[in-house]
């Protein structure tokens, strides 16, 4: 029996590959952005390391990992490059605070860095080697996962990935072209089951399967520089098959070189879930221009696209499940005025006028909506008030991309203050040092020292 050849995506993974690995990754321009992209990542991380689970990864990933040189940055101890990229990207997730990119239904860094920092510091990079690495495992990440469609049970998270964080290992570790593509092959059919029920549930090992794919974009790079090898069909039979119901390849190289995914991404304030976000800003435009208050509204329906029509739980159990939750989301919005970190904890979930509100919110599907996405991410809300009133406000554009930005200054307050929940001043200091000086900076490795000084 003749073995199958490679796939319709080889070719284009190759060229993709080729580009990712070369010196046009990165443009200058582009730089001073990617690096809010590190801090705005950074920042996540260390900013959920107060939350248990959490910390007590960070505790034992010693354990897994051994003594090494990459950092773990909820403790600040050092273990090997795969352990500390499992810890962190598990962190990166949990507030739901980072960045993420709309063609990627994901959070490409949150995915990727973690592995590109840890192996960074293994090999004591410069500051414009890692960030080459990280605009490389990003551009790759986003064009593997704007070609996948998942399946409606399929949660993003764990997926393509994956493809990005192999790639910037590789880069980093000078890997030739041959097995970098290598990596990418393994690094797919890695790829773990990841349900849409998890995020929805509250389970949080949604946030272990980020650290999973970031840590398995280490151990591609490993086990293709060592002899495994993958399969060459795995592209299109794991995402276009098995996750996904179909893999369009043509976005592995589109415009390559020319259409840049890294600047086009989005920065978040709100605490929970994107497609959250054109909800809640569509509550919030009710609320600011006609004073409503909790106990006046008496139903709400909010029209949306598939896939966030998937967040209709009206029943979250707790804060982590609310951040997957429209209902959720815009009970607090109209509750609490207020859809930050401490509107998603365990105890504003047991809030009586948050439960009752959440349950009269119903999530239907605009198919209009649904065709435009994702370049255009909306909602309609439609209040019902009790004095017989009927109010409507949509939402096309929500802030924090690339057409609507927070303000600078916005993103660097959030940044410091997710550091200074788990850091003394001092140290939230040195880390935001320590990412802005990337450019210049002849070694990576201090970032230990820097998240050492805890609260």
């Amino acid at each position: 029996m003749t073995p199958a050849g490679p796939g319709p995506s080889a070719s284009r993974v190759e060229r993709l590959v080729e580009w990712a690995l070369g010196p046009e990754v990165l443009r200058p321009e582009d730089t001073g952005h990617l690096v809010t992209v590190v801090t705005d990542t950074l920042a996540a991380v260390i900013g959920a390391s107060v939350e248990p689970e959490v910390r007590q990864a960070a505790l034992v990933a010693p354990r897994l990992g051994g003594r090494g040189p990459a950092t773990v940055l909820a403790s600040g101890a050092g273990t090997s490059p795969a352990a500390a990229a499992l810890v962190n990207g598990l962190g990166a997730v949990r507030l739901e605070l980072d960045e993420g990119h709309a063609h990627a239904a994901n959070h490409p860094s949150a995915h990727t860095l973690p592995a590109v920092l840890a192996v960074a510091e293994e090999v004591d990079a410069s500051g414009p080697e890692l960030l080459a690495a990280a605009a490389a495992a990003y551009e790759v990440a986003v064009r593997f996962a704007r070609g996948l469609r998942l399946r409606p049970a399929v949660h993003p998270f764990g997926t393509a990935m994956a493809c990005g964080a192999a790639v910037g290992v590789a880069r980093l570790r000078g890997c030739d072209l041959a097995t970098a593509v290598q990596a990418v092959l393994i690094a797919t059919a890695l790829a773990p089951a990841s349900t849409q029920h998890a995020a929805n549930s509250g389970a949080t090992v949604r946030n272990a399967l980020t650290g999973v794919t970031a840590s398995n974009g280490v151990l591609a790079v490993e086990l293709a520089a060592t002899g495994t090898t993958g399969d060459p069909r795995a592209p299109e039979i794991v995402f276009g098959e098995v996750l996904g119901s179909s893999f369009d390849t043509g976005h592995l190289d589109d415009e390559l070189g020319r259409l840049r995914y890294l600047t086009t991404g989005y920065l978040k304030l709100h605490a929970c879930s994107r497609w959250n976000h054109a909800p809640i800003e569509a509550t919030g435009q009710l609320v600011a221009e006609h004073g409503i208050r909790a106990d006046e509204v008496v139903e709400v329906q909010v029209a949306t696209y598939d896939p966030a029509t998937r967040l209709d739980g009206r029943d979250a159990p707790t804060g982590f499940a609310g951040k997957h939750s429209i209902p959720y989301s815009v009970a607090a919005r109209l509750v609490r005025r207020d859809n930050g970190t401490d509107a998603y904890t365990d105890e504003a979930a047991t809030d009586p006028a948050l439960r009752a509100l959440m349950a009269r919110v119903t999530v239907v599907e605009d198919p209009a909506m649904t065709a435009a996405a994702p370049a255009v991410r909306g909602a309609r809300v439609t209040l019902r008030l009790r004095d017989g009133r009927t109010l409507t406000a949509t939402e096309d554009d929500p802030p924090g991309g690339p057409a609507r930005p927070y303000p600078a200054a916005g993103i660097a307050a959030k940044h410091r203050t997710l550091l200074t929940r788990a850091l003394r001043d001092d140290s939230a200091d040195a880390v935001l040092a320590w990412c802005t000086g990337l450019p210049d900076a002849a070694s990576v490795r201090g970032l230990a020292a820097a998240v050492g000084g805890r609260r």
